[in-house]
């Protein structure tokens, strides 16, 4: 049974449940409020849905439907559940609010959502989520912190016009008839931060925390363009088959012509993993050479090149503003946790071997974040100033 639980409740959060599936997921969780020993917790989901996916096979009447039926057979039950089927919907048009998180194990399912949860005395001290901060420095040297930087004109060198939008992009502009340097510019977000760049070509890089990008200032009198990636970003190519899109990152370099795709190669985690969302991008790797098709991932770690089928919810959970854990480790959950939150973290004592998944909005202070994994009972947590003590 806790087998089947699992895997229905992983359908779900993966939103690939039918109807069937969905009414046998809130039969569980009824059950489950009142069979303690299948040992799992149930809570409120999300206090709303914004917005719908047109290609949604469940429509919202149908959904809230559904959702007065289940209601309607658990309105006496204390735990007072309250869950909002969200199949094929994009999550992205979800409230940000919609905290989900669960440890699977093999004592059972654990599954925690936005109930107000009493804080402990150890999370007296709270911090901030990160934000639009970054550096960027410009072929001569300057330094410019775009987090304080003014909207407008940022630089103007070799016809090339560097610009703050009010949104807080930045863009690089080349003034027409003009033959520009292809000095290199770099930009760099530090932990707690995150920025998006338009590239002179009009090709769209967001950088997550802890990471940075080197580029030309023109890539006009290039054969290619090619960049440098150190850490996390998600890139939205423009087309231009005769200039080949090649970005360098740890080990490894991806050709593009004009696609959509994500690498995650920061140097504190065990692999570099390249997930292709449109298009298509050829991946090398010390002579090894793949081609992605769209949903696919490449994992370039110690045992070689894997290509595998990509959870992209998961993939690209931190530039739609939220965390997804996809059956993690602690470790792997802390590492996330501390480039955004921009804190050290400590273990003490036995480390938990749980497996955590689900979702949490990157938008919320770390205390909110720590409370949904502690209230799985596996893992416990002290804030000290920027630090985060593990303990089980």
């Amino acid at each position: 049974m806790n087998n089947e639980i699992i895997h229905l409740f992983t359908k779900y959060l993966n939103n690939q449940c039918n109807t069937d599936e969905l009414e046998r997921v809130f039969i569980f969780i009824k059950a489950g409020s009142y069979k303690p020993e299948w040992d799992f917790v149930l809570a409120e989901e999300a206090s709303r849905l914004v917005g719908t996916d047109d290609q949604a096979e469940m429509s919202l009447s149908e959904i809230s439907g559904l959702h007065d039926k289940i209601q309607n057979t658990i309105k006496d039950d204390e735990s007072k559940i309250s869950v909002l089927p969200t199949r094929n919907l994009y999550w992205g048009k979800i409230a940000a609010a919609a905290i989900i998180l669960i440890t699977l194990s093999i004592g059972g399912l654990y599954y925690l959502s936005r109930k107000d949860i009493k804080s402990s005395d150890e999370l007296a001290h709270d911090i901030a989520p990160g934000g639009n901060k970054a550096i960027l420095t410009l072929a001569n040297g300057e330094k410019i912190s775009l987090s304080d930087a003014k909207n407008g004109k940022l630089a103007v060198a070799a016809g090339v016009t560097v610009t703050k939008l009010s949104d807080g992009k930045i863009v690089y502009a080349i003034a027409s008839g003009k033959v520009s340097n292809t000095a290199l510019n770099s930009i760099e977000t530090p932990r707690g931060g995150q920025y998006e760049v338009i590239l002179p070509d009009g090709s769209k890089v967001l950088l997550n925390a802890a990471s940075s990008l080197t580029y030309p200032a023109s890539f006009v009198a290039l054969k290619e363009r090619r960049v440098e990636l150190k850490g996390e970003a998600y890139f939205e190519i423009a087309k231009d088959k005769r200039h080949p899109f090649i970005v360098k990152s740890e080990n490894q370099e991806i050709k593009v012509l004009g696609t959509h795709f994500n690498i995650n190669s920061y140097i504190d985690e065990p692999v570099t993993k390249t997930t292709l969302v449109e298009g298509s991008v050829l991946i090398k790797v010390s002579g090894v050479e793949e081609v992605l098709s769209p949903g696919n991932q490449a994992v370039n770690g110690p045992d070689g090149l894997d290509v595998v089928e990509a959870n992209l919810d998961e993939v690209l959970a931190w530039k739609n503003g939220y965390f997804m854990f996809d059956s993690e480790s602690i470790e792997s959950v802390m590492r996330k946790i501390s480039r955004w939150y921009n804190v050290d973290v400590v273990f003490k004592g036995l480390v938990s071997k749980d497996k955590f998944g689900g979702t949490v909005s990157r938008f919320a202070n770390v205390s909110q974040v720590l409370r949904k994994l502690e209230y799985t009972g596996k893992v416990h947590f002290i804030i000290e100033e920027r630090r985060i003590i593990v303990t089980k």
